[in-house]
């Protein structure tokens, strides 16, 4: 059936489902759109939400006349409305906080010779002012809405939220922005429809009935697709992260070198390990960006003091190198990564890779080592806990970074390159 129209049968009458394609308080073209219907055989009965309920019939001409008021009619007052020869077919309330609006559809033959709903354009502007009001007051909400939206994902100084967004690809900030858009576009459309209709009552020109609603539908129309569109983008991004997060592997320590560049323990310390060995876990995931993640945790002792040796490794390759830099830009920016804090990052001076920053242990660290590498499109986050000599102070922590990073660095440029 087009135009998404939906029938049901009803007791007395085939009932049809149209879904609006303007304002409720687009009134001239929604009057000429009813009127049109009429002439179709489609007489409209009720609203539902975003929807008009027509009753089917022996098509004919009708008049329809929208009024806006600022309360609610009485049983008498419609009375007078229906001796006067304006029969009422539908109502709709807008909700406010304190104060509704509400919305009566008018209808008479079109051939009989009743008087105009409205006489006075002056006094009919005058009725639209609630509603004008309220309409603006949404329309600075919106904007406000807006502005905590951008303050809260896109202003300056949120690395964290700038390297999620790049390796993982949250779509949370996109769509609450585009969402606002949209919703900030359709309350504009609205402010200045009624604001047209008011100007136009109040220089005493009685609406046009007739007005052509086919270009009105048409961009209304557009902007239902693309909020659509819309959410079934984000319940897709959604469903491929959830799809992603069930297929992530976790596994034990495998076999000799893993699928990524990383260093590993034994190689670290060449033997110097104690005889119950190296225990650990490793994984591997897929991230709506495209990006891979793979983590390698790895535990020791070292033979001769017994000393707890711990090194976890990240690597995240990305789909671009551009890409690869920006994230990694700001990752050196960030105070933490996941439960890591990157406190005194520093870069290193190397032609080994593109680019290197390390950290002497320190208590803010967990007193670890850390050593962050990107080379092309791969980013490397090492994390290195050595208690074999107990807990480093300056200048022992930039001495033990300096050796760390002399042995470590060249042993994941190597795996980088290979």
């Amino acid at each position: 059936m087009p135009e998404g129209l939906m029938e049901r049968d009803g007791e007395e009458a085939k009932e049809v489902r149209k879904r609006m394609r303007s304002d409720l308080f687009d009134l001239d073209h929604n009057e000429s759109w009813f009127s049109d219907l009429a002439e179709r055989g489609l007489f409209l009965d009720r609203f539902e939400g975003r929807y008009a309920w027509f009753k089917r019939g022996t098509p004919r001409k009708l008049r329809y006349r929208m009024d806006v008021l600022s309360r609610e009619l009485t049983e008498d007052e419609l009375l007078l409305y229906d001796s006067a020869g304006w029969h009422i077919a539908a109502t709709a309330t807008w909700e406010g906080f304190r104060k509704d609006v509400f919305y009566y559809v008018f209808q008479n033959d079109g051939n009989a010779s009743v008087p105009e709903l409205h006489t006075d354009p002056v006094e009919q502007a005058e009725s639209l002012k609630r509603l004008y009001q309220r309409l603006r007051r949404d329309l600075w909400l919106e904007l406000v809405l807006i502005g905590i939206v951008y303050w809260f994902y896109y202003r300056e100084g949120r690395p964290e939220l700038a390297f999620k967004q790049m390796v993982e690809r949250e779509p949370i900030r996109e769509y609450w922005l585009f969402l606002c858009f949209l919703n900030f576009w359709s309350i504009l459309r609205g402010w200045l429809n009624v604001r047209r209709l008011r100007r136009r009552l109040a220089g005493g020109e009685t609406l046009n009935h007739r007005a052509d609603y086919r270009r009105v539908h048409r961009r209304f129309r557009m902007t239902d697709v693309l909020r659509w569109a819309l959410l079934g983008w984000l319940l897709a991004v959604i469903a491929a992260q959830l799809i992603g997060a069930a297929s992530s592997r976790t596994g034990p320590l495998p076999e000799g070198e893993p699928a990524f560049p990383a260093v590993r323990l034994e190689e670290v310390y060449d033997g110097a390990l104690s005889k119950e060995g190296v225990s650990g876990n490793c994984s591997h995931r897929w991230t709506v960006a495209g990006a891979a993640i793979n983590s390698l945790w790895e535990e020791g002792r070292e033979g001769k003091t017994n000393g707890i040796l711990n090194l976890y490794t990240v690597c995240i390759r990305l789909p671009f190198v551009r890409t690869a830099e920006r994230a990694f830009a700001a990752l050196t920016e960030m105070d933490t990564y996941m439960a890591y804090r990157l406190e005194g990052i520093a870069p290193v001076e190397t032609e080994l890779v593109d680019e290197a920053w390390a950290a002497s242990p320190a208590a803010e660290n967990r007193n670890q080592f850390i050593l962050l590498v990107r080379d092309g499109r791969y980013i490397v986050m090492t994390f290195y806990l050595d208690r074999t000599d107990g807990n480093l102070d300056a200048p022992e922590a930039e001495a033990f970074r300096d050796r760390c990073t002399e042995r470590l660095l060249p042993m994941l440029a190597q795996k980088l390159e290979d």
